[in-house]
């Protein structure tokens, strides 16, 4: 029996003693991968074709933020261009389309503004007029307004193919109260930007 237990033992011994020689697999395998990713780098590193590709890619890409810039750029300036235009109304006396005295500095104004904006464009002269008159007269009337200051407008210096007119009548009053005050804000000219 004391050879069997000797025996016993000396074949834990072998064993144990092979299993601690066997090799790491992981470590192999790490190893292994290690080597696959340094041969990959130098081969990439090597390749300048891919280099041109995306500096020719970054160009474009950058052409095309920089033309959407410009874009958003004069969107931008149309839309202050328009808010401009706008604001800037010409009143007439009762039955009349001359231009007055006090609203000489809006038609300069005017000018200087459509001017200094180099873009492709038209302003609309509209027309306006209160409610007294047929509707037949206030059209004529409100197409004399709108001659009135495109006419002085082209004296001032503005491209006549930059300037259209329109006359609305009484049609778009912008106070619609039966009383003095309210009919001088209808003897008007607007002025519109069209793209």
């Amino acid at each position: 029996m004391k050879k069997i237990g000797v025996m016993v033992s000396i074949a834990a011994l072998i064993f144990f003693a092979g299993c601690s020689k066997q090799p790491n697999l992981e470590n192999a395998k790490l190893e292994n991968t290690k080597q696959k990713v340094v041969e990959q780098t130098q081969n990439d590193v090597s390749v300048p074709s891919n280099e041109s590709v995306n500096t020719e890619n970054a160009k474009v890409e950058e052409e095309n933020l920089t033309s959407t810039t410009i874009t958003v750029s004069k969107m931008q300036n149309n839309q202050q261009f328009a808010k401009k235009l706008a604001s800037i109304v010409i009143y007439f006396d009762f039955d009349k389309y001359n231009i007055r005295p006090d609203q000489w500095p809006k038609v300069e104004k005017l000018a200087k503004l459509i001017k200094e904006n180099p873009s492709n464009y038209t302003v609309r002269i509209e027309g306006n007029c209160d409610e007294w008159g047929t509707e037949e007269y206030n059209y004529a009337l409100g197409l004399k307004r709108a001659n009135s200051v495109k006419n002085a407008l082209i004296k001032l210096g503005v491209d006549p193919k930059k300037l259209t007119v329109i006359s609305y009548g009484e049609l778009n009053p912008v106070c619609t109260a039966h009383a003095k005050w309210c009919w001088r804000l209808n003897r008007r000219d607007n002025f519109t930007y069209l793209p």
